[in-house]
């Protein structure tokens, strides 16, 4: 890793209930802090003509001065829900060109409101159908959502580098933090209390990802919350495997990684005791070095995997990282 003097550099991800920011300098995370939210964040918070995301600047600027940030450049990471992710193939050997016109075709299709109001993104995916043709993946984000990130972190004295979406961010992280063999297939679970995310990645690269809501009882014990919560991952796990041709089952992947909230370390054990396949929760520090102070923390110590989005947006946008 390059550890020549950078200027300092903040990841912050937009997460449905709670906000994580992290600086990094000279190669050190220098400072991290993350804030629950008392309104869900999501597509609905850039409907309320601003009033919403206006509350947020004081909010966010707490956070700042109270982790003793410095910097100013920032990469900001949307949560998925923010955004449509599509998995399309196309024929071989077409031009940029119709290769543009089909994904715009695409959009049309996939939208109810007016193309003009998304802007549209598409990158292409190192798989091929059974007949050789390529994979892309689609990327679909509101106007108004990027306008809304935009003024959000103009008003509160930042520069913003970067917008990325957690999915293509928290694979970051995975494979600067871990050896993924170009061979495996494996997948990440985000487990929250309303919904679980999946992620899979084969090649080292984004190949599907699915999010499915929970149930939320309040008058369940939380050992019964796990338990159903476990049963439901493994049930969308095996669909998933099957009906996307990954495998014939969930012993057909390498490895499964786990995010998530406070219940997490317990999800972990239930599972691993389910599967075959490693289970394991990620460390988004695992080889990432991080200060003294931060080390001391109690968020470091107790929930890392909460800043996973977070340390992928400083990855993507600090040279020390660079492959």
């Amino acid at each position: 890793m390059d550890n020549s003097t950078t200027k300092p550099f903040l990841g912050l991800s937009f997460q449905p209930e709670q906000l994580c920011l992290v600086e990094i300098q000279d190669g050190l995370i220098q400072a991290l802090a993350a804030r629950e939210m008392v309104q869900p964040f999501g597509i609905e918070s850039f409907h309320t003509g601003g009033q919403f995301l206006d509350s947020q600047i004081e909010i966010l600027q707490d956070l700042y001065r109270g982790m003793g940030a410095k910097g100013k450049d920032i990469g900001v990471v949307l949560d998925s829900g923010m955004v449509l992710l599509k998995k399309i193939p196309l024929a071989l050997g077409l031009e940029e060109e119709m290769i543009r016109e089909h994904m715009v075709w695409e959009a049309e299709q996939l939208l109810v409101s007016p193309l003009d109001e998304y802007i549209v993104e598409y990158q292409r995916l190192p798989f091929q159908t059974p007949l050789g043709n390529p994979f892309y993946v689609l990327i679909l984000v509101r106007k108004r959502v990027m306008e809304g990130v935009q003024s959000l972190i103009e008003k509160c004295g930042f520069t913003l580098k970067e917008v990325d979406v957690d999915v293509f961010s928290i694979i970051r992280t995975l494979l600067v933090n871990y050896d993924i063999n170009p061979e495996e297939t494996f997948v990440l679970v985000d487990v929250q209390r309303q919904y679980l995310s999946f992620i899979f990645i084969r090649q080292r690269e984004y190949f599907l990802s699915y999010r499915v809501s929970l149930q939320e009882d309040g008058s369940v014990s939380q050992i019964k919350q796990n338990s159903e919560t476990v049963n439901v991952l493994l049930k969308e796990l095996r669909r998933l495997v099957f009906g996307h041709r990954i495998g014939r089952g969930i012993d057909d992947l390498d490895r499964i990684f786990l995010m998530g909230g406070d219940n997490i370390q317990k999800v972990s054990h239930e599972l691993s005791s389910a599967v075959s396949v490693p289970v394991e929760i990620i460390n988004p520090f695992r080889r990432i070095e991080v200060s003294q102070s931060v080390t001391q923390s109690k968020e470091f110590n107790d929930f890392p995997e909460k800043f996973v989005a977070s340390v992928g947006a400083i990855i993507r946008n600090t040279s020390q990282f660079s492959e």
